[in-house]
């Protein structure tokens, strides 16, 4: 069953701000005391959460849960997101649940942000401003329930990011939604752009990228960390996304470093 955070309580928001983060910069390391919610609306927000990578691209959302570690190990690019801090959020597998991560249209949900930042500011009552915050729950609810689009980016999503070294599995997932592998592709592709196999291949360029430019690491070992497998796997999708094998790119990146 899906974990998520539970919408028949009523968590309480203790603080919410917008946070853009300047090139190069990175997310602070730190274990949670709250839980927090971000919603990113530009560029891709990166950490590792209990040593597992995760990745919030924009149109995307993500829930921080109280307890978890958060490192800024790899540089983020340039991420502008809100987020709220909830007190006492409760997380279970039944009832009305906003999934752990997930899918939104942030231009609609940006007038709210706004508004909640204006009613903290002039002191309004708490009924109003939690009324806000509410309305961003379920409206972030009803888009990850929205015809199935969301709950299919958000299964593929959650799987990456659980295990990034696990065989990627679109059958396992497909069975999960109730639909065919080929169903499960096309409504995917129509919500991203892109095949579940080319956007997690994405995923693991990008950390190998990361392995690559901030560690010491071999390229046997970021082969099998990122879930390549064999080196011959990375070189493969390397080459076809940077049109270089991996050391020409880091060579070139590095320059006279290297």
């Amino acid at each position: 069953m899906e974990i998520g955070m539970s919408l028949d309580t009523l968590p309480t928001r203790t603080y919410s701000s917008f946070r853009r983060f300047e090139k190069h910069e990175r997310h602070m390391t730190r274990v949670c005391t709250q839980d927090v919610l971000v919603m990113v609306f530009e560029g891709v927000l990166r950490f590792l959460e209990d040593g597992k990578p995760v990745e919030v691209h924009a149109g995307e959302y993500y829930i921080q849960r109280r307890g978890l570690k958060q490192e800024g190990t790899f540089e983020s690019d340039s991420p502008a997101y809100y987020f709220i801090h909830f007190s006492d959020a409760f997380y279970t597998d039944k009832g009305h649940i906003l999934p752990l991560c997930g899918r939104a249209n942030f231009k609609e949900l940006y007038p709210l942000f706004k508004k909640l930042d204006e009613l903290y500011i002039c002191r309004a009552p708490l009924v109003e401003k939690a009324s806000v915050v509410y309305q961003i729950l379920m409206s972030l609810k009803n888009a990850s329930g929205n015809k199935g689009q969301s709950t299919v980016v958000t299964k593929v999503l959650s799987a990456v990011a659980a295990d990034l070294q696990k065989p990627f599995s679109l059958q396992d997932i497909a069975k999960e939604c109730g639909y065919n592998k080929n169903h499960v592709i096309r409504i995917f592709k129509s919500e991203t752009g892109k095949t579940p196999y080319a956007y997690v291949t994405e995923i693991k360029v990008n950390k190998a990228k990361q392995l690559l430019l901030g560690s010491d690491a071999s390229l046997s070992q970021i082969s099998i960390e990122c879930g390549f497998g064999d080196y011959i796997n990375l070189y493969k999708a390397f080459v076809k996304s940077e049109g270089c094998p991996p050391l020409v790119w880091k060579k070139q990146k590095l320059g006279d470093a290297f």
